[in-house]
């Protein structure tokens, strides 16, 4: 008799699967390790990428450029130059000179006195300062100085050789007196200006006067007086023009309006002798 083949074949998968000791469940497949959905790809030598995916407080919200650059500390601001500060101390004079201008200070008749030296910082101070209470016999210079004494005897000359002959032209009966500055020496910038460059002030080398005293004439001070055309006018433009032959530096009204309430007079040195009158 002769079976189906499906009837042969069944019998004998029946035995193999008998001799096999198959599990009563099958595994199930294993899944790959999760992966955070942020996180940045491994760079190619395997490590994270460094670069950060959000804030670092864990939240995972993306980073804020602006706070970040707060957080950076601030560049140090750069450093400005200080005309005062960055300037060299003033140089003593040699004592030989000095001795030199106190001998032509006494031929004038002046009154004077060597102080004490003024310190200040920077290229400020006075190594060998002098007061100068008259500048010529019997007539004052108010309040006390502190100058040069160089520039203490330009202030001697310039008052024998053009204030008092001046003053002399107001009137028979009038005669110079006195003289009011309004600063010798100040460690300041030009003009008081802060960052402008540092000013014969600051070295005793100038002199502000105000205002001039007389007997027989009532006081004269500096303002401007332009165009007024009397006396007075004329006065003034003398001793302002005159002051050029004595110091290197005169300015005063019609300079500018840093001056129109006084003569500034200086010794400041210049390339070639060359003298500023204005």
């Amino acid at each position: 008799m002769r079976f189906p083949r499906r009837l042969i074949l069944l019998p004998a998968v029946v035995l193999l699967a008998a001799a096999v000791d198959l599990p009563d469940e099958a595994p199930l497949p294993v899944a790959p390790p999760r992966t955070d959905a942020a996180a940045s790809p491994a760079e190619p030598d395997g490590s994270a990428d460094p670069r950060p995916s959000g804030r670092s407080d864990g939240s995972g919200a993306p980073a804020d450029p602006d706070r970040a650059k707060d957080d950076e500390a601030p560049a140090p601001p750069e450093k400005k130059p200080d005309p005062i500060a960055d300037a060299p101390p003033p140089e003593p004079l040699p004592e030989a000179e000095i001795a030199a201008c106190e001998a032509e200070l006494t031929r004038l008749g002046a009154v004077f006195m060597r102080l004490d030296p003024v310190e200040g910082e920077g290229g400020c101070g006075v190594p060998q300062p002098y007061d100068l209470p008259e500048p010529a016999p019997g007539v004052t210079l108010e309040p006390d100085t502190q100058l040069t004494c160089p520039a203490a005897l330009a202030t001697a000359r310039w008052v024998r050789d053009v204030v008092q002959p001046s003053a002399r032209a107001l009137g028979d009966e009038v005669t110079l007196s006195g003289i009011t500055h309004a600063s010798t020496y100040v460690c300041r910038g030009r003009n008081g200006q802060p960052g402008a460059k540092i000013s014969e002030h600051a070295k005793g080398n100038a002199v502000d006067i105000a205002r001039f005293t007389f007997e027989g004439h009532e006081p004269l001070a500096i303002v401007p007086r332009q165009g007024k055309g009397d006396i007075e006018e004329a006065f003034q433009r003398a001793v302002q023009a005159g002051a050029c032959l004595h110091f290197t530096t005169v300015l005063g009204p019609g300079s500018d309006a840093f001056h129109d309430d006084h003569l500034h007079l200086d010794m400041a040195g210049r390339r070639g002798g060359y003298r500023l009158c204005q």
